[in-house]
């Protein structure tokens, strides 16, 4: 049919009569003779606005053949007038080699948005050329646009839906795959470390900063953010993370509902400044308590910082410490090896401070004195202006102390420190009521 009868016997904009419905069967026969050139603009177009699907070969080969299939799909539903577009399996295969891949649903939906976009365009393009009828072009365009977008909304939805299913089957076996890997490296089993990476998406030959994160408020471990799905436990790993400068993946491992392991990578990076951290933690507004350890190289490093981020941890729990806030290994270190067995501690501490070992105020203000004393290399100067002090009232509870220990503050000075230490972070745990406290000797 040439575009002159095809102009022929118009109807009314609204009324798909023959000169309409021609137009339509010219369109579709046309896709047909031009398949090649409808797939190719089509798969540029997604590949170009999604760059993530273009990177990978094996997506973008899989992408071309649900093009090809799906613009063949789309000719017999304008020829044939179908009620429904077919969809072919090569589509379904690509929804799901995407949601095993770990794409978001939006790419997947985009994807869809984009292809209907292609088609519509190249049709309206095409058939401005078939008549010189405006009329019968502007109703065979309205009609087009009308099917295609009711036929493509249903593809969309259908699937969408087979992208959530194997999304959460994918997502169930690899949490588990994930876990299990986790859980044989932390124990020292033996592993393939090719496929223990290719498992975790992690590399394992590289420097690792272990965190734990935790909270018990419910607001803050899940829940629906306008319709997405939110953690605010690996949204704080991630702002750490970020915070460090360092590109790499993070490996987040859901622990429970409360509770997160974290490996940050490090690069060539091997020390962190934990106060940096400590300032990010202490401005969020949900109760977020963060423990680290320290920057450890390789699959030994990758143990021995996650355990000594669950001894800052332990730490971290056992103090009455206002929270939230940010434990490091580098802090809390003999404290969290005395952590172990309290009752022990809490003697030991006793042994070394005295009467500056009993729970109450005026030993707390002691303590505390005697603490920067001692971290400011023992200068009275030093410590007055970090207490707001006069330096001789630093100098008065320096002399109080040394009477509640019973020798100089310069004596046993590691022991001291120790003890001290103790007390900031335990407090209560490892201290005695003031009736328990033995009088100060000599």
């Amino acid at each position: 049919m040439n575009p002159h009868e095809i102009g022929q016997d118009t109807h009314s904009v609204g009324d798909p009569g023959p000169a309409t419905r021609a137009l339509i069967e010219a369109v579709a026969d046309l896709s047909t003779t031009r398949h090649a050139e409808i797939t190719q603009y089509m798969t540029e177009r997604i590949s170009a606005e999604i760059e993530a699907v273009s990177t990978d070969r094996h997506t973008r080969r899989s992408l071309a053949q649900a093009a090809e299939e799906g613009v063949a799909a789309m000719t017999r539903f304008l020829r044939d007038d179908l009620e429904e577009i077919e969809i072919p399996a090569a589509s379904y295969s690509l929804v799901r080699m995407l949601a095993r891949q770990g794409f978001p649903v939006s790419v997947v939906d985009r994807s869809n948005r984009l292809a209907q976009d292609s088609i519509m365009r190249w049709c309206l393009e095409v058939l401005a050329g078939l008549s010189d009828d405006a009329a019968a072009v502007m109703q065979a365009g309205v009609e087009i646009l009308m099917k295609l977008s009711a036929g493509i909304d249903g593809v969309s939805q259908k699937l969408l839906g087979v992208y959530e299913t194997e999304r959460d089957t994918w997502l169930l076996n690899r949490n588990a795959s994930r876990t299990a890997r986790i859980q044989d490296i932390l124990a020292g089993r033996p592993i393939e470390v090719g496929d223990a990476e290719r498992t975790l998406g992690y590399r394992l030959g590289q420097r690792h900063l272990g965190v734990i994160v935790w909270t018990d408020d419910i607001e803050v471990v899940g829940g629906d953010r306008s319709g997405t799905e939110w953690n605010g436990l690996e949204q704080a790993v991630t702002t750490l993370a970020e915070h460090l400068g360092r590109g790499g993946r993070v490996l987040f491992e859901q622990f429970d509902e409360y509770t997160a392991w974290a490996w940050i990578p490090l690069g060539t990076v091997d020390r962190i400044d934990p106060r940096g951290l400590s300032g990010i933690v202490a401005a969020w507004q949900r109760p977020v308590g963060v423990a680290v350890g320290a920057p450890q190289e390789g699959i030994d490093g990758f143990v021995r910082t996650h355990r000594q981020a669950a001894q800052a941890r332990e730490v971290a729990l056992t103090s009455e410490l206002p929270g939230p806030r940010l434990v490091s290994i580098d802090e809390v270190g003999a404290v969290a090896l005395m952590c172990t067995n309290l009752e022990w501690a809490r003697g030991w501490v006793g042994d070394v401070l005295g009467r500056l070992a009993a729970d109450d105020p005026a030993a707390a203000q002691l303590r505390h004195t005697l603490r920067e004393f001692l971290s400011s290399g023992g200068s009275f100067v030093a410590t007055a202006e970090r207490l707001h002090l006069h330096r001789n009232s630093v100098a008065y509870r320096i002399s109080k102390a040394e009477e509640q220990i019973g020798h100089s503050v310069r004596e046993c000075r590691l022991d001291l420190e120790n003890a001290l230490a103790l007390c900031h972070w335990l407090g209560a745990a490892v201290l005695a009521p003031d009736s328990e406290i033995p009088p100060a000797s000599g």
